[in-house]
């Protein structure tokens, strides 16, 4: 790593350990959405009075509940309350995330660091949507977890090449810039799902995602051998990763412990790659708005 680099970390490094970090903040829309969710009585009538309020969310959920991945009817729902208890409230937030993430990578005009978030974005969609078909095909994990687990796994990324915008020469040095993301995003991206005050799960998610051999805890802290909403979303990040680089399975993933836990073999990894495309791409298409 060149002396920037290097200067880059130090600088993360000392504020991480501190607990002086400057964290971003949850967009509005989110917020909102979040804030109204953890009313344990809130009806799907106030929730669509919320989501209402903002233009852009209600068309893109009214989108989300009409996309063949969860309309298998074919009937248009036209009302955000039915759309919404259609799909479910969490689903309703993982939506909100979906926009303020879109909002918060589109907002950025950073020159040659452009294509990164263009990149980042597109990926994040990706695994969101295979988590989505994962968890629903292979586990009892929510789908709606799953796929918000799969939006926010890489959120770090996006905190750091925000940050990144301020040392142009670590932009210039392909290898240090690729290792200061790769090494960090990790535990940045926990930190910022702390900070938002999601559950445990989901910082899990950021923080072991890339660790492919991980096993798995219970909440009682003991081992356990079940797959867990990780698993998924690693899984899924490996499938986007093959499918955006245009590869077949690999021979390793076979040795990769989540895809044992998930039991999936040749034949459930052909399914998911290529028999699960359209799935996929409807569930992509409708967080894209």
């Amino acid at each position: 790593m060149n002396s920037i680099g290097f200067e880059f970390v130090q600088s993360l490094s000392n504020e991480l350990s501190k607990g002086t970090v400057r964290l971003p903040s949850l967009p509005d829309v989110a917020l909102k959405i979040k804030n109204i969710l953890e009313d344990p009585d809130v009806s799907a009538k106030q929730v669509a009075t919320v989501v209402g309020t903002e233009p852009s969310f209600s068309a893109r959920l009214l989108k989300v509940a009409n996309s063949a991945a969860l309309n298998s009817s074919g009937t248009t729902i036209k009302d955000l309350p039915t759309a919404i208890t259609r799909m479910g409230f969490k689903m309703a937030h993982s939506i909100a995330v979906a926009i303020a993430m879109d909002q918060v990578l589109n907002a950025h005009s950073l020159g040659e660091l452009d294509k990164y978030f263009k990149e980042l974005w597109h990926h994040s969609l990706n695994v969101a949507a295979i988590s989505c078909v994962i968890a629903r095909k292979r586990t009892k994990i929510k789908p709606d977890e799953a796929l918000i687990g799969g939006l926010l796994h890489d959120v770090g990324k996006i905190y750091l090449l925000d940050r990144m915008d301020d040392y142009p020469e670590l932009c210039e040095n392909q290898e240090a810039f690729d290792n200061v993301l790769a090494e960090w995003h990790t535990g940045v991206g926990a930190a910022i799902l702390e900070a938002w005050r999601f559950s445990d799960e989901l910082i899990t998610v950021a923080e072991e995602h890339e660790e492919l051999d991980r096993v798995p805890t219970n909440s009682e802290g003991g081992a356990s051998f079940e797959a867990d909403l990780t698993d998924v979303v690693q899984v899924a990040n490996l499938f986007s990763q093959a499918i955006e680089q245009g590869h077949e399975a690999p021979a390793e993933w076979a040795e990769v412990k989540s895809f044992g836990r998930l039991k999936l073999d040749d034949e459930l990894i052909h399914d998911i790659m290529v028999q699960s495309n359209e799935e996929i791409a409807s569930i992509v298409s409708a967080l894209q708005g």
